[in-house]
């Protein structure tokens, strides 16, 4: 059983209905932001004035290299091509209290320290709204 802010789990899919593989995660972070605008005008009496503006997501992950791993294969493929995928970020490893996100490959980067294990760095931006995950 999960433990409510314990065991995060990262899944990937190249396809919003297709099989999820699950990404061998170290760390992650989901991230939604809203940009503002600034309406300020002089009849405010000195003070700025804003609205809330578009809504946008990101999401990041650190996670152990394998080059035989299908979520690893699923994202760099989605790098290389450009193409949107979907990640599931689930910050408890308890399916429905996520979020389905469909996503662009900002960045899939391989460290190879030496005397340490080989890990990749990666970063998704949103391409859409994100879904509350149902399963």
């Amino acid at each position: 059983m999960a433990t409510a802010g314990y065991g995060f789990k990262i899944l990937v899919s190249a396809t919003s209905g297709g099989t999820y593989s699950e990404v061998p995660s170290t760390d992650g972070s989901f991230n939604r932001t809203r940009n503002i605008i600034q309406t300020t005008d002089t009849s405010n009496a000195g003070f700025e004035q804003r609205l809330p503006g578009l809504l946008d997501t990101a999401i990041s992950t650190e996670a152990n290299w394998s080059a035989s791993d299908t979520a690893l294969g699923v994202i760099e493929t989605a790098f290389e091509n450009g193409d949107t995928m979907y990640v599931k970020f689930l910050p408890d490893n308890v399916a429905g209290n996520g979020y389905k996100v469909p996503v662009i490959v900002e960045n899939f980067s391989i460290s190879s320290p030496i005397s340490d294990k080989l890990s990749v760095s990666i970063s998704f931006q949103g391409n859409g709204q994100p879904q509350v995950d149902n399963a």
